[in-house]
């Protein structure tokens, strides 16, 4: 199972149709319009959460139907997180897409809303195998967060207790916030390089990459992951 997640920043039907054209079997759009916006090729379904008077920027979650897609109850209650329980050919997992998105109404840091939602859907981190992945825009050392209210230094320990772990720094070995990759590029400026896109997993990756960095379609890369099926 082919899994791409990749903030495309404000998305179009071109941007949609590029992504699909990755061929993953499920994809986690941060920046990506709802279902009325966007066409959606025979084969697929999608899942989209926002605020509902910006429909062009939300979380969406696309993935091809021979999956079965279900959404855990009460997905709205942290912003931009969309909880999903995944089945198919032997594939049962629990997939949370993660887009932490600050409101000037709550006031929260990126790594509180993160940290809330890990708490809010720890039963099924706890006993299904489980992915959280997406744009975090948290990162080490970020300016604006409290200890009082939780680090990503924080959301990394809660990763941790739940028994996930990031399939980058596993595989490269490298500790977070000594990256020698990124993720996302401020303003589009290749010098101003951040690692803000996460994939926590307590499932061992067949594959795992970063793509390579596509200007005309995002200031974010993609994440690229294969998961083995059981039979």
């Amino acid at each position: 199972m082919k899994i791409v997640s990749y903030n495309i920043a404000k998305c179009t039907q071109s941007k949609i149709d590029h992504v699909l054209g990755m061929g993953a079997d499920l994809y986690i759009l941060p920046e990506c319009a709802c279902r009325e916006q966007v066409s959606m090729p025979d084969g697929y379904d999608m899942l989209w959460t926002g605020d509902d008077d910006i429909p062009y920027k939300g979380l969406g979650v696309i993935w091809k139907n021979h999956l079965s897609v279900n959404i855990v109850k009460n997905y709205r209650k942290i912003r931009h997180h969309l909880p999903l329980l995944v089945n198919g050919a032997g594939f049962p997992k629990f997939i949370l897409a993660c887009w932490p998105t600050i409101s000037k109404e709550e006031r929260k840091t990126y790594p509180q809303l993160l940290l809330e939602a890990l708490k809010e859907y720890s039963f099924y981190l706890d006993r299904l195998p489980a992915i959280a992945l997406g744009d975090f825009n948290c990162f080490i050392g970020q300016k604006g967060v409290s200890k009082a209210t939780g680090t990503f230094e924080d959301c990394i320990a809660c990763f941790d207790s739940h028994g996930l772990y990031s399939m980058y720094h596993v595989q490269t070995k490298e500790e977070f916030g000594q990256e020698s990759e990124a993720t996302f590029f401020w303003r589009f400026k290749e010098k101003s390089p951040f690692f803000i896109d996460y994939a926590f997993s307590s499932i061992e990756p067949k594959y795992f990459e970063i793509g390579k960095w596509e200007p005309e379609i995002s200031d974010h890369r993609p994440l690229i992951i294969e998961i083995e099926v059981e039979e």
